[in-house]
């Protein structure tokens, strides 16, 4: 009992008080981030679809063109898929409480589950089998010159780089979402 750490962890805490006004701010900003993350994705996918169509275009060896076809066409899937699930539904200025807290929870569940299988509704697995069809004969070829495998190093180092911090940032914001309907579980369980 002399420990600090266990008498920190063991120490009472009182339940959480989510004020209704807090819940109705929460809600309006979880709208307003969703619209924007909505929008967001939207113009990030047709970007991405013309920068990956006109380099489709652009190609000369049939491998690295249908990699930035499936590339491109990953887009197109990215901002539709992405939209569906990231888009919100209808919170009117003047809701009340229970409409407020109604979609803030339908709001939190959809953002949870869509983050539980964001390889799959996302597409990435189409992504990285188009970047893989792009650099394939680039990673072929430079066994032959080394001097290109060393200039596609650091764009596999970067990849990885991402691949790790999306997959971290990915939990952490699944947790972030549990714990958030947690605490509207608790914001439930003491209005009740």
């Amino acid at each position: 009992m002399n420990d600090p750490r266990d008498a920190w962890q063991n120490q009472p805490t009182e339940p959480f008080r989510m004020s209704p006004d807090l819940l109705r701010y929460k809600a309006r900003r979880r709208h307003a981030q969703a619209r924007f993350s909505a929008a967001l994705s939207v113009a990030l996918g047709a970007v991405l679809f013309i920068c990956f169509a006109a380099a489709c275009y652009a190609g000369r060896e049939t491998l690295p063109r249908l990699g930035w076809a499936v590339l491109s066409l990953w887009s197109l899937y990215f901002a539709a898929h992405t939209y569906r699930w990231v888009r919100p539904g209808g919170l009117a200025p003047d809701a009340n409480l229970s409409t407020c807290r109604a979609f803030y929870r339908a709001e939190l569940e959809k953002q949870r589950d869509y983050g539980r299988h964001i390889w799959r509704r996302s597409g990435l697995t189409f992504c990285f089998l188009g970047v893989a069809l792009v650099f394939v004969p680039v990673i072929i070829h430079s066994w032959k010159t080394p001097r290109l495998l060393a200039n596609a190093l650091p764009f596999f180092l970067l990849l990885a780089a991402w691949a790790i911090a999306f997959v971290r940032l990915n939990k952490q914001k699944r947790q972030k979402l549990q714990d958030d309907i947690a605490e509207l579980n608790a914001f439930e369980s003491n209005k009740s």
